[in-house]
């Protein structure tokens, strides 16, 4: 059976989706024929015969692109049999198309592309995700987003993000943390967009003196930056940030360092002490689920989330990681200054972190369940068109 895929998010792009999406299709692609349809990137990394691209950047550019070259795919390719939309942004090309070559429409879903504010956009897109075959949400939470929009419960699966442990050996902080200049620190990271929602600001302001009080070796990596390629997000958190550290005089304890390639970031993580998600409750933006939980998870890194929006899949409290209340950042202070200390709790933490992922959370378990919401969401119609559609 051969699969499309239509997605705006996609490296070399920066974001969860991206990493959620590029995943899924390097696992799909060993058994199945798969092209993708995505967006513009002048990029090397861009360049692959199974990806195609618009060759003008630009949302236009990308749907009439997807409309046309996902009609010559299908004609192409008679065996591809499954149409997958990477967010419920794409769900109407991605229906135009199943419809008029009679293939099945799946769609992810994440979270702010099930919400997000703007008439325009739940009329043309996620009012759409209804009249999907199948709707694949990353968390419970979103989930629930998806019912709200009045999505069949026959067609809706839960199916949460994947993850590599492979990609990240245990245990080799100290030398990590040597080579990156940050012997005798005890390291916090930050790993991902920096939107409004996910709270780092407020991190910084609320919760780090108080941890520095506490931790006095303690120091802050930010890794990311403003989500320059969203077509949603414009605020300008990394000057913000900057400003902030400034005036608090937090030059020595706070690192903003950008974007990393995978292999330094994995590296970044082995430095780690804990991960931090201090996301934010909003009416208008939500975490649907926190995917570099499961990436410092994999290298053995606990994390303190708030308990916000689909964080709570991502994590088991108390045992991979804590979760907190959004706001309360006394609280938040108090967890972090501890498992800074507790070098014994923090490590059964990330010990049973790895095996969480490992067990639960590995590529082969979350493609496996992929495969299987394609057979379940085959209707009996769907079946006497296509005998078993995953041989």
């Amino acid at each position: 059976m051969g699969i499309l895929v239509i997605t705006w998010n996609f490296p070399p792009h920066k974001g969860g989706i991206e990493k959620l999406i590029a995943g899924l299709c390097k696992e799909l692609r060993k058994n199945h024929p798969l092209f993708v349809i995505t967006s513009y990137a002048d990029s090397d990394e861009a360049r692959e015969d199974w990806i195609f691209r618009p060759r003008w950047p630009g949302l236009l550019a990308f749907s009439l692109y997807a409309l046309s070259r996902g009609a010559v795919l299908l004609r192409r390719n008679p065996d591809v049999r499954v149409i997958i939309g990477g967010s419920a942004m794409v769900t109407p090309l991605v229906l135009i198309l199943a419809r008029s070559f009679r293939r099945k429409a799946i769609i992810n879903v994440h979270g702010l592309d099930l919400i997000y504010p703007s008439i325009l956009y739940q009329t043309l897109c996620a009012r759409w995700i209804k009249n999907c075959d199948g709707v694949i949400a990353n968390s419970e939470f979103t989930a629930s987003l998806a019912r709200a929009k009045k999505t069949r419960e026959s067609s809706i699966r839960v199916i949460p993000p994947g993850v590599s442990c492979d990609d990240h050996p245990l245990f080799q902080g100290a030398q990590v943390k040597n080579e990156l200049g940050f012997e005798g620190r005890k390291v916090l990271l930050y790993v991902g967009r920096l939107t409004r929602r996910k709270g780092v600001k407020e991190f910084v302001q609320h919760c780090l003196p108080n941890i520095m009080a506490e931790v006095p070796e303690v120091v802050f990596l930010i890794v990311g930056g403003n989500p320059s390629e969203s077509l949603v997000h414009r605020d300008d958190i990394v000057g913000e940030l900057k400003a902030l550290v400034r005036d608090l005089n937090l030059e020595s304890h706070v690192r903003l360092i950008g974007w990393l390639s995978n292999a330094d970031l994995a590296r970044v993580y082995q430095a780690a002490d804990l991960l931090i998600v201090p996301a934010l409750s909003l009416k208008d933006d939500v975490e649907g689920f926190g995917i570099v939980i499961l990436e410092a998870a994999a290298a053995g890194i606990p994390a303190v989330a708030t308990r916000v929006g689909g964080i709570p899949d991502a994590i088991e409290d108390g045992k991979s990681g804590i979760l907190v209340e959004p706001g309360d950042y006394g609280q938040m202070s108090y967890v972090l200054a501890d498992l800074l200390r507790n070098d014994s709790t923090r490590r059964d933490l990330g010990r049973y972190a790895r095996k969480r992922a490992a067990e639960h959370h590995s590529w082969e378990t979350i493609t496996a369940k992929y495969k299987k919401a394609f057979r379940d969401l085959s209707t009996p119609e769907s079946k006497s068109q296509i005998e078993n559609p995953l041989s």
